[in-house]
């Protein structure tokens, strides 16, 4: 008698949860993008245009704001830490990721957006005193050192140890480039803060700001060319990569904010009388507008690309929908910025609108991380991933060869 037929059943699994240290593992650069995120959701919140100067509830969310940002900086920066000193090996694995090592920017320009904030609460709540301002000085001065040595350190590593293609091009080329730009700006604030306490620091933080502004902002430009290039030969990334379009509204954004607040701070500078400083100042808000406007085109390139790839298949969630927050964030600032200085009700507006959407946005992917934080699916490192497939192909080979062997 025949055995009755058998069906099997197929049942979706859900994909297991990593412990600690497979997280710590698959614990990837990008994640400092949250940091710079809220960092820049904070200084929103204290340039935002429609408030009142004594406004306690504009305190208290820029202060906590502040607050959760340092918290999300302690703990990626420890999570880090952790990963390279447990897993060394994936050190040289990362560098050589022609993607995840792009993402080391991420760490000096969320630690700007930091001092940015902590300079916000000490200057507009009379938090501590000078010596407060000058360890934000110092941190500075670290920080533009890291930012000077990821740009050069990286622009060689992508040069001498990684291979690329234009078609396999994306913004993400600017992360470790846009960091000299992001702490230029940090340092107009500083110097502007450093004016009444000594004139000489200022100088030397007005002259090292714009140094570093124009170094990162004429690479940045340049590979924007490359980019647009890119696009019109091969058209919009991939579904993986198509949030990284609205990077470039990041140095165009930060480069125009960091020209506006620095030109305040020529008066500082002891020039030759062929040089006005009214001059000079007019110049810095000319090119702020020409980047702003670069940026309004490449908001509408950037919408268009996505809605391009989107109306054709969904974009999962992952840690690149942090990477949306901060280039949006920077260009909503630019523009709050600029209506103050215009004292233009439009842009004025505009800015609020710019800085509504941002927060919404904010929200949203804060509220999604948090399951995706919980289940792990959100650690995953694809440098992780293609050693794991290595150490699997090396063992394969080495029991192949070993029965070949025996036979």
């Amino acid at each position: 008698m025949s055995s009755p037929p058998q069906f099997s059943v197929f049942k979706t699994t859900k994909p297991q949860r990593k412990n600690i240290k497979a997280c710590l593992r698959h614990f990837t650069w990008s994640w400092h993008s949250i940091v710079m995120g809220t960092g820049a959701i904070s200084s929103l919140l204290a340039h935002f245009h429609f408030h009142q100067p004594d406004s306690k509830a504009l305190k208290i969310f820029t202060l906590l704001f502040f607050f959760l940002d340092l918290v999300f900086f302690v703990l990626i920066c420890g999570a880090t830490i952790a990963r390279y000193c447990i897993f060394p090996e994936l050190w040289s694995r990362m560098i050589e990721h022609p993607t995840q090592s792009l993402f080391i920017g991420a760490f000096p320009m969320g630690a700007a957006t930091l001092i940015n904030n902590a300079l916000t609460v000490h200057q507009t709540y009379h938090f501590a005193g000078r010596g407060f301002l000058y360890a934000l000085w110092g941190f500075w001065w670290l920080d533009s050192v890291i930012s000077l040595f990821t740009t050069v350190g990286m622009l060689y590593i992508i040069m001498t140890k990684q291979r690329h293609s234009l078609d396999q091009m994306s913004a993400l080329w600017l992360m470790p480039i846009a960091t000299l730009v992001v702490a230029s700006s940090t340092g107009g604030l500083l110097a502007s803060a450093l004016i009444p306490v000594n004139e000489r620091h200022a100088q030397l933080t007005t002259a090292i700001s714009f140094t570093m502004l124009f170094m990162g902002l004429s690479l940045c430009l340049m590979v924007i060319t490359v980019y647009l290039m890119r696009l019109m030969i091969h058209g919009p990334l991939d579904v993986n990569l198509i949030f990284s379009s609205f990077i470039i509204l990041g140095p165009l954004g930060q480069g125009g904010f960091s020209f506006l607040v620095n030109s305040p701070n020529v008066k500082t500078l002891h020039l030759v009388p062929s040089l006005n400083v009214e001059a000079i100042q007019a110049v810095c808000f000319c090119i702020a507008w020409a980047l702003w406007s670069m940026g309004l085109i490449w908001l509408c390139i950037s919408l268009a690309s996505v809605y391009g790839v989107v109306r054709q298949q969904s974009v999962p969630f992952a840690l690149g929908y942090w990477g949306l927050i901060f280039p949006n964030a920077v260009f909503a600032l630019l523009t709050v910025e600029l209506g103050a200085i215009l004292e233009s009700v439009v842009l004025n507006y505009l800015g609020t609108v710019f800085s509504g959407f941002v927060f919404l946005l904010w929200a949203f992917v804060f509220i999604r991380t948090i399951p995706a934080v919980w289940n792990t699916t959100l650690f995953y490192s694809p440098c992780v991933s293609k050693l794991d497939e290595d150490t699997l192909a090396l063992f394969a080979n080495q029991a192949r060869f070993s029965g070949e062997t025996q036979v």
